[in-house]
């Protein structure tokens, strides 16, 4: 997916080696084929012995997993197959590494598995306590997870989507104008992994500081970019799964989370046997979009800007 090219670019840059385990070789082809700093490797998260093998024969150092089913909407239907790829493909991940002694492995998680309400978001829920778990119980890994709110301008995301219907003339479509979301670039979201990746313990849930914005205003943002006196747009309302208001970090958790660094906080695991050794309690409100608003639109639009920039 996007975050996990974004995370290749950035990593090339500080020249590490590379492997890439996935099982769309077109893009793998596509992206990586003539790209000597890279082994591609063709396989499933839900394959555990290709896993296990893939990570014996290259011996990584880190693993980073991004790979999940996402699409909130259609999971709702098929909730089977988001078990067997975001919860027991997650697994697969954690005991290869374990099995093969990788020193750190990320679970890429969601603001959705805060207070999940849907399919998809009750799978990364799970799938970080799995993780948590495995850390407790290892020896040789440390293992953590990162939450992220809404990545602007990444596959599938609703700006590119707007952009499509409003050079056709259509008009948009909305869940809601008052609803909130959190929102930041890819390079945001890379920045966010790669710290937590450095800061990382053992068990912690690691957590953006990001602003969130209301749709109403994204909407006025992406007017003012597209040079257009109006936009039309549908509320369709609320889908299954959707909810009003996002949360990335919940009342409940509030007394476990600390401050490594102005942009991240982190939830300590609830058991373990490990000292965590981080200088700065986070004393601040829970993680709801609904009290994290920034109404400056000039900031949204350079958000944005800089969003569609980095995914060229």
């Amino acid at each position: 997916g996007s975050l996990g090219k974004a995370l290749i670019k950035k990593l090339k840059e500080i020249n590490c080696q590379l492997i890439v385990y996935s099982r769309d070789e077109g893009k793998q082809a596509l992206s990586f084929g003539n790209d000597p700093s890279i082994i591609r490797v063709i396989g499933d998260v839900r394959d555990f012995k290709k896993l296990d093998v893939t990570m014996k024969r290259h011996k990584p150092d880190y693993v980073i997993h991004t790979g999940a089913l996402k699409r909130i909407n259609d999971l709702e239907f098929y909730p089977d197959e988001c078990v067997k790829t975001n919860i027991l493909g997650s697994e697969n991940v954690a005991i290869a590494s374990e099995h093969n002694k990788i020193k750190k492995c990320i679970l890429i998680s969601t603001d959705k598995a805060c207070q999940p309400v849907n399919v998809y978001g009750s799978s990364k829920f799970i799938a970080e306590r799995i993780f948590t778990n495995y850390d407790y119980n290892s020896t040789s890994t440390i293992f953590a997870s990162v939450r992220y709110g809404n990545v602007l301008a990444s596959r599938g995301s609703f700006i590119p989507i707007w952009m499509d219907l409003l050079s056709n003339g259509e008009n948009i479509k909305v869940t809601d104008i008052d609803c909130t979301r959190f929102l930041f670039t890819l390079n945001d979201a890379v920045d966010t992994v790669l710290n937590s990746l450095y800061f990382a313990q053992g068990g912690e849930v690691f957590i953006p500081k990001i602003n969130s914005f209301k749709m109403k205003n994204v909407i006025e943002a992406v007017r003012i970019i597209s040079n257009l006196d109006l936009i039309q747009y549908d509320e369709i309302g609320m889908r299954p799964g959707e909810k009003f208001h996002e949360d990335m970090l919940a009342k409940t958790e509030l007394k476990f989370t600390m401050q490594p660094s102005d942009k991240l906080l982190c939830i300590l695991p609830q058991y373990t046997h490990k000292k965590h050794i981080y200088d700065t309690k986070y004393e601040g409100l829970e993680f709801n979009s609904s009290l994290y608003n920034n109404d400056n639109i000039d900031d949204l639009i350079d958000l944005i800007n800089r969003s569609i920039k980095e995914a060229k």
